[in-house]
């Protein structure tokens, strides 16, 4: 038997046997690095490290998963069908390439001493860039709607 059984929901989430082979070695990872987390940092830095860890998961239950459940809420409203796949994928990659570049646009770090250190305009570069994934994505998901609008 594969896949979930709704009546024996416990023994679905235990089969098949090859999911241990994730699960043992994942929980490894967490024990060492909960072990270096207690044992290698000072209390002040993992005062610091809970705070960041407490933060990112709020920022994701109370920010991000809401504005991606609206986003998916407009995305099914005006989008059509075909077009909503692209659309999502397309500001899947701009949000994450925006949450990557965020640091540089911001000048997190900085000197403004040292002319070396985030030489370019990391802000029109994330423009650039968040533009081009998103007309991309415009032109992938206007091909879907062709294609479904030749095929019916």
């Amino acid at each position: 038997m594969s896949g979930s059984d709704e009546r024996r929901p416990l023994h679905s989430a235990l089969t098949p046997w090859w999911r241990w082979l994730f699960l043992v070695p994942g929980l490894a990872a967490v024990a060492v690095g909960g072990y270096g987390l207690w044992t290698y940092l000072s209390t002040t830095a993992q005062i610091s490290w809970g705070i960041w860890f407490v933060g990112s998961a709020l920022l994701h239950d109370l920010v991000i998963a809401p504005l991606w459940i609206g986003l998916g809420w407009v995305a099914s409203t005006l989008l059509p069908r075909p077009a909503r796949a692209p659309m999502v994928v397309g500001a899947a990659i701009s949000g994450s390439v925006t949450l990557v570049a965020l640091p540089f646009v911001l000048g997190y770090g900085g000197d403004e001493g040292d002319t070396s250190f985030l030489p370019r305009d990391y802000g029109l570069t994330l423009l650039v860039v968040v533009g081009v994934v998103l007309a991309v994505s415009a032109a992938w998901a206007a091909l879907r709607v062709q294609r479904a609008r030749d095929s019916a």
